[in-house]
């Protein structure tokens, strides 16, 4: 059964339907704040997305981008979310200097650099080209 936020979803359609929480909220956001945002959606997608969008008003960025672009940065807020909901709650206690001597976690070994892979019969040839110029 559909709840109370459902149907006033369906008449605030009804009633005015272009009204957008997303625009409003974007709206209402510093140039700064819609910069985190735009870099978010960035990360996440293939598009780059310049910085001077973030002055743009919600009206404004629909009439400069794209609606993949749009759907990018939907997809860079989702992400965001995913991301800082993964530090939980924020006690006070955790963001404290004790919790900077807490025994880290080993790391697996990082591969620096470019690791090149040969296929087997071009490692056989330059075998042969190697014994070749030694014996002659």
């Amino acid at each position: 059964m559909a709840d109370t936020d459902f149907w006033l979803q369906k008449i605030r359609e009804q009633v005015c339907p272009n009204h957008s929480d997303a625009a409003d909220y974007w709206d209402s956001l510093t140039p700064e704040w819609r910069g985190l945002v735009l870099h978010a959606a960035a990360i996440c997608g293939r598009r780059e997305l310049k910085p001077s969008l973030a002055r743009c008003t919600w009206a404004e960025l629909f009439t400069r981008t794209d609606p993949r672009t749009i759907l990018q940065i939907r997809r860079g807020i989702q992400h965001g979310r995913r991301v800082f909901a993964g530090f939980g709650s924020l006690r006070d206690s955790d963001f404290s200097a004790r919790t900077a001597k807490r025994d880290r976690k080993p790391e697996p070994a990082q591969k620096r650099g470019i690791e090149m892979v040969i296929a087997p019969d071009i490692l056989a040839a330059f075998d042969a080209r190697q014994q070749l110029n030694q014996e002659g």
